[in-house]
């Protein structure tokens, strides 16, 4: 999880390449604003509650189609809204903050998705996600990833794996992942095994169950 650095205190106005207004940085090493650096703080007390306290929990719910079984978590719908900003900002540090001679996780959405995160609109555009959460942690880093033919970027946070869909597009009611995103509620696929395709597992099981 992102900690805020605790650099010489230096006081310097510059333009925040997140935000993009001229803002005040006081600590030297970091690449954003100290408002930016504030919201992050605030979105990690956030990550706190829901991933090691576990605050927003509701049920577990185990989906039943012919042999197999779906199991999912069911949390408040709170945590949607949190977990959504929470981890598009940890996308965006990580692209502020990626070797420029490396390929771009977010390319030419950048701009878009950073002024819809700064100006606090990602519900309002109806931003979709998914989460899987694994048997243990593990951290891969955030990759550029397809989510059926749609951009997406899935990020390790914990034990979970956030996907984001980061096209301009977005999910319809044709596809089976349209109740789970859509859900009024925060649904969290849960991984039965390690070797197993969570995602195309739960395609099949979402066209034949309500959520």
């Amino acid at each position: 999880m992102y900690t805020p650095s605790h650099a010489p205190y230096s006081e310097y106005m510059n333009n925040c390449p997140l935000c993009h207004k001229k803002s005040l940085f006081s600590q030297l090493d970091s690449p954003v604003c100290d408002e930016c650096n504030l919201r992050f703080s605030r979105e990690e007390a956030f990550a706190k509650a829901f991933f090691g306290d576990r605050k927003y929990f509701k049920k577990s719910r185990e989906l039943k189609y012919q042999e197999e079984t779906l199991s999912v978590e069911v949390h408040a719908s709170l945590a949607k809204s949190g977990l959504l900003y929470y981890a598009t900002g940890l996308i965006l540090r990580h692209e502020i903050g990626a070797d420029k001679n490396q390929d771009s996780l977010l390319g030419s959405a950048y701009e878009r998705i950073a002024k819809d995160y700064s100006s606090r609109t990602l519900e309002d555009l109806e931003y979709q996600f998914i989460v899987v959460k694994h048997e243990e942690p593990y951290y891969a880093g955030p990759d550029r990833f397809r989510l059926q033919t749609l951009n997406a970027v899935s990020i390790d946070i914990e034990d979970h794996t956030v996907i984001l869909i980061t096209d301009k597009n977005r999910l319809t009611a044709e596809s089976p992942f349209w109740a789970l995103v859509t859900h009024s509620d925060l649904i969290v696929l849960v991984e039965s095994h390690p070797q197993e395709n969570t995602l195309k597992k739960a395609a099949v099981f979402l066209k034949n169950h309500t959520l």
